[in-house]
């Protein structure tokens, strides 16, 4: 429940964006039903040549290098567009953020730095760039192309979704596995980004008091130490 309603919390801001939210998802809808049609027509033409030992026709050869140049210019147009959306709400949140931390500062902050915090928050937001640009409409658009594609196989032969609703399901839980230890490891590597983040910011704003009091070689030792602690955390994630 608490996922579902952190998911439903990031929907809002793309109200002011529908336009672009559409024309992402239709990019994405032809990008994946051209590659449907691309493999579907591909193993047609191979298993017409092997068990009939008929070579394909120059229409179907057209319609393949169409098909390819197809998905190339719609995976194209995909990725620009998403990209633009996510980017676009990407600016939108960190305004949001720094006009939350000017309103809350300092009051509310806890005893924690201000550079810790609004790296930790800003943080938060990048790693939002991957939903905002490769989640909303990939997702939208197999699900109906899966929905389609799947009627389709059950008017030509019902035992036909044997082979493809488990492959669906599999796919659908592969994501939850082991999400939890992934979800830490990525916490821990956030964590070690936001003090790295944290110790340059506050080197950098405090670099006269440090040569004034002769603690640039104990910071400097902070900023090792610190992204020796990034680095394995990173390594970590990706094992």
């Amino acid at each position: 429940e608490a996922g579902t309603g952190a998911l439903r919390s990031l929907l809002p801001v793309l109200g002011a964006h529908r336009a672009t939210v559409l024309r992402t998802c239709l990019a994405a809808l032809v990008d994946q039903a051209a590659l449907v049609a691309l493999v579907t027509l591909a193993a047609y033409t191979v298993g017409t040549a092997v068990t009939e030992h008929r070579p394909p026709t120059t229409a179907t050869v057209a319609v393949l290098i169409g098909l390819v140049l197809l998905r190339a210019l719609a995976t194209w147009r995909e990725m620009d567009l998403s990209h633009d959306l996510a980017y676009r709400v990407l600016a939108e949140l960190r305004v949001r953020v720094f006009d939350g931390l000017a309103r809350s500062a300092p009051a509310r902050i806890a005893g924690r730095r201000s550079g810790d915090l609004a790296a930790t928050a800003l943080g938060d937001v990048e790693a939002l760039e991957f939903f905002y640009a490769h989640a909303i409409a990939q997702l939208l658009a197999s699900g109906m192309v899966f929905a389609v594609s799947a009627a389709v196989l059950a008017a030509l032969g019902p035992w036909l979704l044997l082979a493809v609703v488990p492959a669906a399901l599999l796919l659908m839980w592969s994501p939850l596995f082991e999400a939890r230890g992934r979800a830490e490891r990525g916490a821990r590597t956030r964590s070690a980004l936001a003090e790295v983040s944290s110790e340059t910011v506050e080197s950098v704003d405090g670099l006269r008091e440090l040569l004034m009091a002769g603690a640039l070689n104990r910071r400097r030792a902070r900023l090792r130490s610190a992204g020796r602690g990034l680095a394995r955390a990173q390594r970590a994630e990706q094992s």
